[in-house]
């Protein structure tokens, strides 16, 4: 890459319901970048008004970030492509990445909003790429799924996988391999690939990315603790892959306190009733988990709910019919 750049820009996709972890993953990159201020971010983003966004800027250090945001329609380019459980379809926006960015733009990181960075990206951000589109991080469990010959998912067959949740792009690389082009035709033929995105992006940079240390990438499993991994191991950024998200009220991740150290800095910090509420909702699901008895209890329990409910909605249709 040669002589070493200045770091930026940084690109996020989220919607509306990811304000918070966006607002979060931000202030966390922002207290630990200062030498790189003001830092060059820009949103995709789908649903995200005025207000939310004034909140997000808020909530960074002051004259830390200038946010450039822009505004996608998923429905126009991703309405036939279908997610897993609780992914949302601007999973796809990063496709898509490099026509926000002005052409003179060289290179960009790419950041899911489900993460914490923890170091400066300097090192990371001035990585030689070589010949490669991309610098990503292999997926912890698909890509042993492929390297032990059984492939990946769908018609996805590559080499090795990464995860798409940390990208260091090579842009002018990207749009002369056509990355974007490919990506988007693998999903026309193959448009419920159970990883989507990811299957597609794994397929157009098969043999043309760089493995990055894990540490860049640290995907984390729901019962494994940031607090717990010792020093020398220590991540650089953390990435929460799965349902169990730190953010989320009453998650039983045990990276909840560890999280809010960041949030509770956001103009979206947690209120002293969201807390209890939370903490509540955490010691409840805890004691299902735990319980065969109370799962089946409380399962009993809502079952009477529900029939209750329509017992007396059907009694109030009764007295209103005579």
């Amino acid at each position: 890459m040669g002589a070493k750049q200045r770091l930026g820009p940084i690109v996020f996709a989220v919607d509306a319901a990811y304000a918070v972890p966006l607002a979060t993953a931000l202030r966390s990159v922002a207290e630990n970048n200062r030498s790189a201020w003001p830092l060059d971010i820009h949103v995709i983003h789908e649903g995200i008004g005025e207000e939310t966004k004034r909140r997000i800027f808020d909530s960074l250090p002051a004259n830390s970030a200038v946010i450039q945001w822009h505004p996608i329609g998923t429905l126009s380019f991703a309405s036939g492509f279908s997610t897993r459980p609780g992914v949302s379809k601007m999973t796809f926006a990063r496709i898509l990445l490099p026509q926000f960015l002005p052409e003179t733009c060289n290179r960009a990181l790419y950041l899911d909003g489900d993460i914490l960075v923890l170091t400066a990206l300097e090192q990371l951000w001035n990585i030689d790429l070589g010949e490669a589109v991309i610098g990503a991080v292999p997926d912890y469990w698909l890509d042993n799924v492929v390297s032990s010959g059984r492939g990946a998912t769908g018609g996805a067959r590559v080499e090795r996988y990464f995860n798409a949740g940390i990208l260091l792009i090579d842009l002018a690389r990207w749009r002369t391999e056509r990355i974007s082009e490919r990506s988007l035709d693998y999903l026309d033929r193959f448009p419920t690939a159970e990883y989507s995105d990811q299957d597609a992006l794994n397929v157009a940079c098969d043999g043309k990315w760089k493995v990055l240390d894990r540490a860049w990438n640290f995907q984390f499993e729901p019962t494994q603790a940031i607090a717990r991994i010792t020093l020398e191991h220590k991540p650089a950024i953390v990435h929460f892959v799965t349902n169990v998200k730190p953010w989320k009220s009453g998650s039983l991740s045990p990276n909840v306190a560890f999280y809010d150290t960041f949030r509770s800095r956001t103009r979206f910090a947690l209120t002293r009733r969201e807390r209890v509420q939370s903490g509540l909702k955490r010691v409840g699901s805890r004691l299902l988990a735990r319980s065969a008895f109370l799962r089946a209890a409380w399962s009993c329990t809502k079952s009477a709910i529900r029939a209750h409910a329509s017992t007396s909605a059907r009694v109030k249709r009764g007295v209103k019919n005579t």
